[in-house]
């Protein structure tokens, strides 16, 4: 059974200066046609329209894609193997183009097109608001009443997926990311992506020749995504790392799967605020179609896949566990200023990894509980006794001298009494306090020098 949803909320950074969130999803399924669309749009000051750009961009895009459905039918696709094609600006003098790239142009410059219109009339219809006059530097005030064109005033991306019981494609201008899910491998970006796109930098609808810009992929020989994830860029750049955003994907597969769609719907509605917050900030939207059946059938691939992560993290950390141990220990013995300073910070480093492997085995077999039993063995931490050693210095006004093994001696105190009346156990409150190696070589000599005096005077 094919599903879908969506979901788009304004970022954090937006609530602060009271701006209207920028993005717009969709989704739907009619007639057996799944559609998935986000559009986000420009924040910077000329962009002062862009959430209306957005919508308008979904809209054109849901008209233009139905009738290239209806029109080009099956036959397009039929038995067609998986194709991806990057920027299109490589085929736009090519002599030769395929069928399939004749129509996907046509198929964009008809996009482009109902914008350009949808937003002509929106400006033409809508006089500037309060906001606008308050906010808008004026020269892009002035830009946009002087104007009879107004892409810039209302630029944005646009990424779509479409499936039908025979074929799919995918299309996307500008950032953002499309992550298919499916048994091998578990996840791909299966839409070309394009360097263009880099850091604030994107390619857009408003863009002089955006036909030139569209990147495409096509299958039609019956193999299909258990389930497609589109998302904003104020999504992804909250999780750095693809694989931190698959994770995340991976969690709302997980809720489908058990939950139904209802609550994970709900779930997103409450997480994708939350993650603005601590994230990046900016407008959030995700559309999703997927295959309820396959998605709770194919639902163990996609925990594995998570322990594997957290497995490879695990053994990561462990190396890096074992390289600060030899660290610490060949470090234990020396007591100068620089091994000092080097041993702390060795030690302050193994007690983070120790705490980052903890919470690491403990989601791990988090996941592993989330299978059936015995499908997975859980992580055990072999090390938990293991002590940290100190680095002990040396008194600074200690001296060790090393002496020539000698015979036992009786103990010497710092009383000069002779020999014969020493033979007596002082009490605690009498004993005298000890002495040093060379104290006590120097003061043998000096009771040597006594008891032979003592004796000559014997003699006389």
């Amino acid at each position: 059974m094919i599903d879908a949803f969506h979901y788009s909320c304004e970022g954090e950074s937006h609530k602060a200066i009271n701006k209207v969130g920028q993005d717009y999803s969709f989704s739907s399924i009619v007639d057996d046609l799944a559609v998935a669309i986000v559009c986000d749009g420009h924040g910077g000051d000329r962009y002062f329209r862009s959430d209306i750009g957005s919508r308008c961009a979904v809209e054109a895009t849901l008209e233009a894609v139905t009738f290239f459905v209806e029109k080009v039918g099956d036959s397009l696709f039929e038995k067609k193997k998986f194709t991806a094609v990057g920027p299109t600006s490589s085929l736009k003098d090519a002599e030769d183009l395929s069928e399939e790239d004749s129509a996907f142009r046509q198929l964009f410059s008809s996009i482009i097109y109902k914008w350009n219109e949808k937003i002509k009339v929106h400006a033409k219809s809508e006089p500037l608001t309060e906001w606008e006059k308050a906010n808008v530097p004026q020269q892009y005030l002035d830009e946009f009443l002087k104007s009879e064109t107004f892409e810039k005033h209302y630029g944005c991306t646009l990424m779509t997926y479409v499936q039908t019981p025979k074929y799919w494609f995918a299309f996307h201008i500008g950032d953002g990311k499309c992550i298919f899910f499916q048994k091998d491998p578990i996840w791909t970006e299966p839409i070309p992506w394009d360097e263009k796109c880099f850091l604030n930098e994107t390619t857009s609808l408003c863009d002089n020749s955006p036909i030139d810009e569209f990147r495409y992929c096509y299958e039609g020989d019956g193999k299909f995504p258990i389930a497609v994830l589109l998302g904003s860029d104020g999504i992804d750049d909250s999780f750095g790392e693809t694989t931190n955003l698959v994770n995340f994907y991976i969690q709302i597969l997980k809720m489908l799967a058990k939950e139904g769609v209802k609550a994970t719907k709900s779930s997103v509605i409450e997480t994708l605020p939350k993650l603005s917050k601590i994230g990046s900030k900016d407008d959030m939207s995700v559309a999703c179609v997927f295959n309820l059946d396959q998605v709770k059938e194919n639902i163990n691939l996609f925990i594995r896949y998570q322990i594997d992560r957290a497995n490879k993290e695990l053994n990561d950390i462990e190396e890096k566990i074992n390289h600060l141990k030899n660290r610490i220990d060949s470090l234990v013995s020396f007591s100068d200023e620089k091994s000092k300073i080097e041993f702390k910070y060795a030690v302050k480093d193994l007690e983070r990894a120790f705490s980052a492997r903890e919470k690491l085995a403990e989601k791990h077999n988090h996941l592993v509980e989330e299978l059936p039993e015995g499908m997975v063995r859980p992580y055990f931490i072999e090390d938990e006794d293991y002590v940290i050693p100190t680095q002990e210095q040396p008194k600074s006004d200690e001296v060790v001298i090393e002496e020539e093994p000698k015979e036992p001696e009786k103990e010497v105190t710092t009383e000069a009494i002779p020999e014969e009346q020493n033979s007596h156990k002082e009490s605690p409150k009498h004993q005298a306090k000890k002495l040093s190696p060379l104290e006590s070589k120097k003061h043998r000599l000096k009771l040597q020098a006594q008891k032979k005096n003592h004796r000559k005077k014997r003699r006389r």
